[in-house]
């Protein structure tokens, strides 16, 4: 209602609380307004919250689960590791063992051998023999080694000389020419049944040897024999 006085307007006023009540209204229709337009549009678009956030859960649920077996799976990883560590270590020491026992074996199959050929001997030899040579490379260069036997019923005791000779082919000499003798290693022995005589082969670094002349003397018998010097690229006996 608006009173007229003169050119006067007068105007009723409006309450600031209601005015403020007007503008908090507005505020919350725009703000609901925007919520419930933005809600309609995940709606339209086929986004849903709820089952976002579901979905949210289970996939950290799944991650908790997953990094307790990936903890599981190192811990059995470590102890499968572990094991075979050892496993490997034990193999090492069997083979090792084993490789030991095979070479006991041998070593006692060759003496074996060696027994029933100085008996053997007796029925048939007539004096000392020479049973076996070897050339055996070592670490200081070469070795000889010498089993020399006599009849086991002659149950005797007897001085033997044994004198190794090694022929070669010196510097400097061509290959049609003649061997000499390099090395003579000459040795007194001593034994009832048999002996295995050991020594050293000291050869020049300059001669390339070819073969060892064994001449053994006992009494009135001697014996001789040739043998090939090994090659040196050959697998052969070591000491």
């Amino acid at each position: 209602m608006v009173n007229h006085i003169g050119d006067l307007v007068v105007r009723r006023r409006v309450s600031p609380v209601a005015r403020y009540g007007l503008i908090a209204a507005g505020v919350a229709f725009a703000v609901l307004g925007g919520a419930g337009l933005f809600w309609w549009g995940e709606s339209v678009a086929g986004y849903d919250v709820g089952r976002a956030a579901h979905d949210e859960a289970r996939a950290r649920t799944r991650i908790v689960r997953l990094r307790h077996e990936v903890k599981r799976l190192s811990a059995q990883l470590a102890m499968s590791k572990r094991l075979l560590q050892s496993g490997n270590v034990a193999y090492a020491a069997l083979s090792a063992a084993l490789k030991k026992s095979d070479e006991r074996r041998m070593h006692l199959k060759e003496r074996v051998g060696f027994y029933e050929t100085v008996l053997g001997a007796s029925k048939a030899a007539k004096g000392l023999e020479i049973d076996n040579f070897q050339v055996i490379r070592a670490s200081s260069g070469w070795r000889y080694r010498l089993v020399l036997v006599q009849p086991f019923a002659a149950n005797r005791w007897t001085y033997a000389r044994v004198r190794l000779t090694v022929q070669g082919q010196g510097a400097g000499r061509p290959s049609g020419a003649s061997t000499a003798s390099l090395v003579d290693t000459p040795r007194v022995v001593h034994f009832k049944y048999f002996d295995e005589v050991r020594g050293p082969l000291k050869v020049p670094a300059n001669v390339i040897p070819h073969k060892v002349m064994v001449r053994v003397v006992s009494g009135g018998r001697v014996v001789t024999h040739s043998y090939p010097w090994p090659n040196p690229t050959s697998p052969g006996p070591h000491e």
